[in-house]
């Protein structure tokens, strides 16, 4: 009985392929556009991983307080931190190492050639730190940093706007008119989290960096700190002993607040994973409308074939079709309809997916989640759109449908 159902359901469907196709349709571009934000919401969260993998989750961040007017708490205060408070950071238990950067944006210049860079001044512990590797030459050390040594480590861009083909090691580069001689180049890591280019670099000891690059308002202290843990089951008894030792050296009294803030990576982390799942589901339900538009279609063209075949219908009861064969031989048109589009949606919506991604050069998973929707919205849309005209279709009278002109 079954698939008797099924083979004259397909039969029907095969009657008006033009109508069937355009019914399809609906749900088809649903189902692909639903797929497609999925896949782009996962392709969001493995760059923000990717991301934060690249600096470390065992990772302990020390920026300015926040300021407080009115008890309104504003943006952030001036830097508090300074290279010392950092480096006393290094003895305490269970920290790998610390480090600290100083920023400016400044143009850089070989013969010819000049580019807009990012300079970051800091200690040699900063390539641990952010998980950034040599490819040629070398760090500076500490002696360099000690003595403020005009050397600087380059990124991949630098690389490739100032020298292009020719080896930057030994070479000298103008920043704001002063000479830096290039140490070492760092391997490429792309783009960051927000699209800023992470290989436009140019690292150089903090101590050079304020001598030569930007003295200050207040020289000795940094914008932002790190502090590396043993172990991510570390970071909150580290946390809390950076904030009692900063206290300490900041001199501050109970009841007077941080004038700094420690903030762990693995918060961050969870904070931003959160954001980019929240925005993955608003995209697929945005897209999802036009799953109800196309469910819409399947049922106005399952009326209208009702209304059509009721001729049909009473022909079918008066030689002894039951009420419930005649139900389901409309409940399963419109199942195999959504089911059509939906499949075909599916296919639709992983290919598009791939190519951008191909294109954009980003890793998109192919996920579960693209059949778990599209047999769910087979069934779902196909069932719920059937339903009506089915039911229709089953109430008719045998005599009255006979007369049907």
């Amino acid at each position: 009985m079954f698939f008797q159902i099924i083979k004259e359901a397909w039969i029907s469907i095969g009657a008006y392929k033009l109508r069937t196709f355009l019914t399809m349709l609906g749900i088809l571009i649903g189902v692909a556009a639903v797929v497609l934000m999925v896949a782009a919401g996962q392709a969001v969260q493995i760059e923000i991983t990717k991301t934060f993998d690249s600096m470390g989750t065992n990772l302990i961040i020390i920026g300015p307080g926040e300021t407080v007017s009115g008890g309104v708490r504003g943006g952030r205060g001036r830097p508090s931190v300074t290279f010392d408070d950092v480096d006393s950071l290094k003895s305490l238990k269970d920290v790998k190492t610390a480090s600290y950067v100083v920023n400016a944006g400044v143009q850089a210049v070989y013969g010819s050639n000049n580019y807009g860079v990012s300079v970051t001044g800091t200690t040699p512990e900063y390539l641990e730190i952010a998980n950034w590797e040599i490819d040629k030459g070398s760090m500076f050390t500490e002696k360099d940093l000690k003595t403020g040594r005009p050397y600087v480590v380059i990124g991949q861009t630098i690389v490739d706007e100032l020298f292009g083909l020719q080896d930057p090691i030994g070479k000298v580069i103008r920043l704001k008119s002063r000479p830096f001689t290039v140490i070492g180049t760092l391997k490429p890591k792309g783009d960051g989290l927000m699209g800023d280019d992470q290989d436009n670099i140019v690292m150089m000891p903090s101590t050079t960096f304020r001598q030569r690059i930007h003295s200050g308002f207040r020289p000795q202290f940094t914008n932002v700190a790190f502090v590396k843990t043993e172990s991510e089951d570390k970071m909150e008894a580290v946390a809390n002993r950076i904030e009692y030792q900063l206290r300490a050296r900041h001199h501050l009294r109970d009841g007077v607040n941080n004038d700094f803030t420690v903030r762990l990576m693995t918060d961050m982390v969870e904070k931003v994973r959160n954001v980019g799942f929240i925005l993955s589901l608003l995209l697929a339900s945005i897209a999802s409308i036009s799953l109800l538009v196309g469910s819409i279609g399947i049922m106005n063209m399952m009326l209208v074939s009702v209304t059509e075949r009721t001729r049909e219908i009473g022909t079918r009861k008066a030689l002894g079709a039951s009420n419930k064969w005649i139900m389901f031989q409309f409940l399963t048109e419109s199942v195999i309809i959504s089911f059509m589009g939906s499949f075909v949606g599916m296919v639709f919506g992983i290919a598009l997916s791939q190519g951008a991604g191909a294109f954009l050069g980003k890793e998109v998973p192919i996920s579960m989640w693209s059949v778990i929707i599209s047999v769910t919205v087979a069934v779902v849309v196909g069932v719920a759109s059937g339903l009506m005209p089915a039911l229709k279709a089953m109430k008719l009278d045998p005599i009255d449908a006979l007369r049907y002109q």
